[in-house]
């Protein structure tokens, strides 16, 4: 079945704004589209059918719809779930590519639709605004085309095309949440029992996982994120480095200084120096 733009898209607005608050309302029929959508799971999970396989979404999932990709939705147990949902024209996304000096291809390219975990506070702003959206479309559907390619320029170039680890590949849900998980303090100081925790899986299919889709090991994305964290600590504290290395989790000196000049290419020392008296002249 082909959904077409006519059918649910104002030719004026270029857009279409839908609220689903229960899992019957979402369609469980294998569809396809004439026009581009992105969809966002507000609450509860939901398994979503798409391109013959199954993946289950959980609240926070972004996901940038395609019109040849054929996909479905299905209850995940029996949760609700409450999704919203931006319906735009082709040629609306055609504009933004042009705008975007043809950034936006790279999301055509993947056989499975690109997708995103939205931190708590990201996920709230977006739902922000697209109901100011929504709101604005049934007032005034010429601001409301201005705004929807405005809206949609910043969410593709902030979610999709920013890095998320690897672009171009498909990360499973579980690993995406994991990994926005480990970005909390607590569980960067912690790390190695804190993935393993959270990922609930066995040490050995994690590794796997972690070198299929991010070429990287366990080990070191902890070890990225902890010098992460000192490079904060450096430029907007005057913590010594060595007691930096076990604020942020290392167990041993060498082994940060290590890891710290791989990533930057000098000291703590030399880092605080060289970036610290230029963000204070900022």
């Amino acid at each position: 079945m082909e959904i077409k733009s006519a059918d649910i898209i104002s030719p004026i607005a270029e857009g279409h704004y839908g609220y689903f608050s229960l899992v019957e309302h979402i369609s469980t029929q294998a569809h396809t589209h004439e026009f581009y959508e992105i969809f966002l799971v507000i609450r509860g999970e939901i398994n979503h059918h798409i391109n013959q396989t199954t993946e289950t979404l959980s609240s926070g999932t972004l996901v940038f719809i395609r019109p040849d990709d054929v996909h479905y939705f299905s209850q995940w147990h029996d949760d609700n779930c409450e999704l919203l949902n931006i319906a735009f024209l082709k040629q609306t996304f055609d504009a933004i590519c042009i705008f975007l000096d043809d950034a936006c291809k790279v999301l055509l390219e993947p056989e499975r639709p690109p997708h995103r975990i939205l931190r708590a506070d990201d996920r709230q702003r977006t739902v922000q605004q697209w109901k100011q959206w929504g709101q604005l479309l049934y007032r005034d559907e010429h601001r409301a085309r201005v705004r929807l390619r405005a809206l949609l320029a910043t969410l593709l170039t902030e979610y999709f095309l920013t890095p998320f680890e690897n672009i171009n590949a498909y990360v499973p849900d579980w690993l995406q949440v994991v990994c926005a998980a480990m970005r909390e303090r607590k569980n960067t100081i912690e790390g190695r029992d804190a993935l393993l925790r959270l990922a609930n899986r066995s040490p050995e299919y994690i590794g796997r996982c972690f070198k299929d889709y991010m070429s990287t090991t366990p080990s070191q994305f902890i070890n990225g994120l902890r010098i992460d964290y000192a490079s904060d600590l450096l430029l907007h504290t005057d913590t010594s480095p060595t007691d930096i290395c076990y604020t942020v989790g290392f167990g041993n000196l060498s082994h940060f200084y290590h890891c710290f000049k791989a990533q930057w290419g000098c000291s703590p020392n030399q880092f605080r120096r060289r970036y610290r008296s230029t963000e204070l002249v900022l």
